[in-house]
């Protein structure tokens, strides 16, 4: 067999079945190389997903922090965190003098 009978094989299979090849190569440009393709499709629905997660996640800690400010405007509860700022970590009112004695 010689290598232009080789050549000619795939030929006369695209001749007789044009319709089919050209059907093929039409899918596989609009299934991975056109701007709205099936991989960028899959690429966008695993952004959306991910953003989704995210999304829940920082509700869930909005909805912590939201309960802390609520904490918070008790005022038993304020008065013990102002004692631990003071004493701990030596805050201060801009009116007032403190004196480290050691």
């Amino acid at each position: 067999m010689s290598f232009f009978s080789k050549i000619m094989v795939p030929i006369r299979w695209i001749r007789n079945h044009k319709y089919l090849f050209v059907t093929a190569v039409f899918l596989v440009i609009v299934l991975l190389f056109d701007e709205k393709s099936m991989m960028k499709h899959i690429e966008n629905q695993n952004k959306i997903d991910s953003l989704k997660k995210e999304i829940s996640i920082m509700q869930r800690d909005s909805m912590d922090i939201e309960t802390r400010n609520a904490g918070l405007e008790n005022k038993e509860q304020n008065e013990d965190v102002e004692k631990l700022a003071r004493e701990k970590y030596g805050m201060h009112t801009p009116q007032e003098e403190v004196y480290v004695i050691e």
